[in-house]
């Protein structure tokens, strides 16, 4: 299975869970989506979590991607997030390509407990950048591989590139 990691685009300063993105948040994750869509980078699935900046940007990439299939709602990605429940869940959705929008920390930390089996790696996702996690096969103990992580600029940079 492919995983994929999108963390949210940049939001509206809240001491809320209810921040929006901001226009320049919504731009950002519509040029990932043509990088993205550039790349042939296809999803079987996207699941987010249920807070408002996320589900924003879930949204903007099944539209510019012309993703049929519903977002699903994934509360094991909605902070503060869980990894067990998240990795169960996965485990039976039995899908090839599966896209996770979600929020830092549990972001990392999901993909530190894939590569490493501990939660603890040093791994910062910003903004807007995805990530790719290749995972064998679903055992006892889950282990993938991570393939890359592009922050926002670069996928714009290879968008821009690829459109000349």
């Amino acid at each position: 299975m492919d995983l994929y990691f999108l963390r949210h685009g940049e939001a509206e300063p809240s001491s809320s869970d209810e921040s929006v993105l901001t226009s320049t948040g919504i731009e950002t994750v519509k040029n990932i989506a043509f990088a993205i869509e550039a790349l042939n980078i296809k999803f079987d699935q996207i699941l987010c979590s249920d807070l408002p900046r996320a589900q924003e940007t879930a949204g903007i990439i099944q539209e510019v991607l012309s993703i049929s299939t519903d977002i699903g709602s994934c509360s094991p990605l909605t902070p503060p997030g869980d990894c067990d429940d998240l990795l169960q869940l996965l485990k039976d959705t039995h899908r090839s390509s599966v896209l996770l929008v979600g929020h830092e920390p549990l972001i990392s930390r999901m993909i530190s407990r894939l590569i490493s089996g501990d939660e603890q790696s040093l791994i910062t996702i910003k903004k807007g950048s995805l990530a790719k996690v290749f995972i064998a096969e679903y055992t006892r103990h889950v282990r993938g591989s991570l393939e890359w992580i592009l922050p926002p600029h670069v996928l714009i940079k290879i968008f821009d590139s690829l459109k000349r």
